[in-house]
């Protein structure tokens, strides 16, 4: 009987504590330039990519979606090298602004967004 006790509550908190982990979509963007600049991400395998993006005008928007568990490393970077130029970047997680960041005319900094995906 006293294992019979011990075996449920064992059961009852290792279902407990079991959080289910749904997929999310998450949303890379990075607009506001209007000379050429460089991303690196991470995928939906974890891998670290990078992109040389030529945009027409400021309004341009680059932009790579994918889904991802929740707890997953989310990360954007990028750089510009023309002084009149800016960039802005977004982490969006199922449509919501979850981080952003941006520069004007700074050349010599990395601009970085990064985290977790929220639960």
């Amino acid at each position: 009987m006293k294992n019979t006790i011990i075996i449920i509550i064992i059961s009852l908190i290792a279902f407990t504590a079991c959080e289910k982990r749904e997929d999310k979509m998450v949303k890379y963007v990075a607009t506001d330039a209007s000379s050429e600049y460089t991303i690196y991400y991470r995928d939906e395998s974890g891998t670290l990519q990078s992109k040389t993006i030529t945009p027409e005008s400021a309004q341009d928007k680059w932009n790579y979606s994918f889904a991802v568990e929740q707890g997953e490393i989310v990360y954007l970077s990028g750089k510009y090298n023309d002084i009149n130029s800016a960039l802005k970047l977004m982490i969006y997680v199922d449509g919501k602004v979850y981080k952003q960041s941006n520069s004007v005319g700074d050349t010599l900094k990395y601009l970085t967004v990064s985290g977790l995906v929220p639960y």
